[in-house]
């Protein structure tokens, strides 16, 4: 394939999903690890595009600053306890499930007492909340530690994760818009989308808020999944949801 072809095609996807990962590329163009890089060198000495690890981002779609646990745990406190309980209400006895890291998550922890279940987490700080209730068997996913998120993620949360098998996952995002889902991180979604391959249900999380929205990374396609939302999304982001994936709210 000529150049000024790859050129389009990075130019292109960059455009429709603000993100492109070195090896997305090379399966993509056919070509080998040194050209893609070498490409993106070109294409961000031109001022197209800004080379980020792992693979390049959008100019367009550059996003401010990804906001601490705390800033975002009272940041629509309501609609994340309604989330909440849907979740919990989703949890049976003797499921394996995971609960992923992000606050509208950790408060499903007050819903789940009397609950005999399995629950692994990457997420300390829930997993320091379900520590406390008695009847769940409980495991942390180690790897490296995000301390924005509380999250523990890269090569060894992937490795662990690609062989276990969860009964059902439950994964907070960012945004949702045209049928992916996003988040800020690349890591985290790297993890989150193996995560959600070996989930025989898979759970996504967002409130309304959320919904028509994109952050820094697009991971994952939601087709396979069910998105859980509450009851103050609007019934244009509902029907942008029902195209694409099964809604809860």
């Amino acid at each position: 394939m000529l150049r000024e072809k790859r050129h389009e095609l990075i130019l292109d996807w960059i455009e429709d999903y603000g993100f492109i990962q070195v090896s997305k590329l090379k399966d993509l163009l056919g070509v080998t690890d040194m050209t893609v890089r070498r490409d993106l060198q070109e294409l961000e000495d031109k001022n197209l595009l800004v080379r980020v690890h792992g693979g390049a981002k959008s100019l367009n779609k550059t996003l401010g600053r990804e906001f601490s646990n705390d800033e975002k745990m009272l940041k629509n406190k309501d609609k994340k306890e309604y989330i909440a309980q849907i979740i919990a209400s989703n949890i049976n006895e003797d499921e394996i499930v995971f609960l992923g890291a992000g606050t509208t998550i950790e408060y499903v922890s007050e819903y789940l007492a009397n609950k005999k279940c399995t629950i692994y987490t990457n997420s300390l700080y829930l997993f320091k909340k379900l520590n406390k209730i008695k009847g769940i068997k409980l495991y942390l996913i180690g790897g490296e530690f995000r301390e924005i998120t509380g999250a523990f993620v890269g090569s060894l949360a992937i490795d662990f994760a690609k062989d276990v098998s969860f009964t059902k996952a439950f994964i907070g995002v960012n945004g949702i818009d045209q049928g992916r889902a996003y988040t800020y991180s690349v890591d985290e979604g790297l993890l989150q989308a193996r995560i959600l391959d070996n989930a025989q249900k898979s759970y996504i999380i967002a409130d309304s808020s959320k919904i028509g929205r994109k952050d820094f990374y697009s991971f994952y396609n939601i087709e396979a999944c069910t998105v859980i939302s509450d009851k103050d999304i609007s019934d244009k982001n509902a029907d942008l949801i029902r195209k694409f994936a099964r809604l809860i709210n």
